[in-house]
C-alpha cells in the first residue's frame, strides 16, 4: 500500500480523492433527486387539495348583491354616534369630527375624519372595537404623534368611511 502511494505521488493522491469525492456527490445527487421529486409531488397535492378551497371562498358575488349587504342610509347618524359613542367610551378625547357625504351608483360614503388624543394601545383598542362593530365602516389613513418625547399620549388623526346603500 505504501509503495502504491508513493507510485502515485501527491498528485496522483489528491486525483484519487477527488474521484471518490464524485462518487459520494453522484450517490448523494441522486438521493436529493429523489427528495426533490417526492417534495413536488406533495406540493401538487397540496395545490390539487387547496384549488377547491380558493374557488369556494372566492365565489363572484354581483354588485346588487354586494351593494344589498350594506347597511341602509337612513342608519348613517347611527353608525356614526356608535362610532363617537365608542370612542368616548374607550375615554379618548374626541376634539370635533369632520364629515363629507359622497354617492354615486346606489352607493354612499360618509368620510369622517376624527381627530383624538389618548395613549397608544386605547387607540389600537378603538381601531378593533370600531371595525369589529360595524362591518361596513372602513380605515382608510390613520396618522399618530406624539405631543413631546416624554408624553403617554399620542394625538390621532383618524380618517373613516362609512359605507352605505344610497336612498
Amino acid at each position: 500500500m505504501n509503495r502504491f502511494i508513493k507510485a502515485l505521488g501527491w498528485p496522483g493522491l489528491a486525483g484519487l480523492v477527488a474521484l471518490l469525492l464524485a462518487a459520494v456527490a453522484v450517490v448523494l445527487g441522486q438521493r436529493w433527486d429523489a427528495q426533490a421529486t417526492a417534495l413536488q409531488d406533495q406540493a401538487r397535492e397540496l395545490r390539487a387539495k387547496a384549488r377547491p378551497l380558493a374557488t369556494t371562498a372566492a365565489v363572484p358575488v354581483s354588485l346588487q348583491q354586494w351593494q344589498a349587504t350594506l347597511p341602509a342610509a337612513a342608519a348613517r347618524q347611527q353608525r356614526l354616534a356608535d362610532l363617537l359613542e365608542l370612542a368616548i367610551r374607550l375615554e379618548l378625547n374626541v376634539a370635533r369630527t369632520e364629515h363629507r357625504l359622497a354617492s354615486s351608483e346606489g352607493l354612499e360614503r360618509l368620510r369622517v375624519s376624527m381627530p383624538l388624543t389618548g395613549s397608544y394601545a386605547q387607540v389600537r383598542r378603538f381601531i378593533a372595537a370600531a371595525l369589529a362593530h360595524d362591518p361596513a365602516l372602513s380605515l382608510d389613513a390613520v396618522k399618530l404623534r406624539r405631543p413631546s418625547p416624554l408624553s403617554a399620549d399620542v394625538d390621532a388623526e383618524l380618517q373613516w368611511s362609512l359605507h352605505g346603500r344610497a336612498p
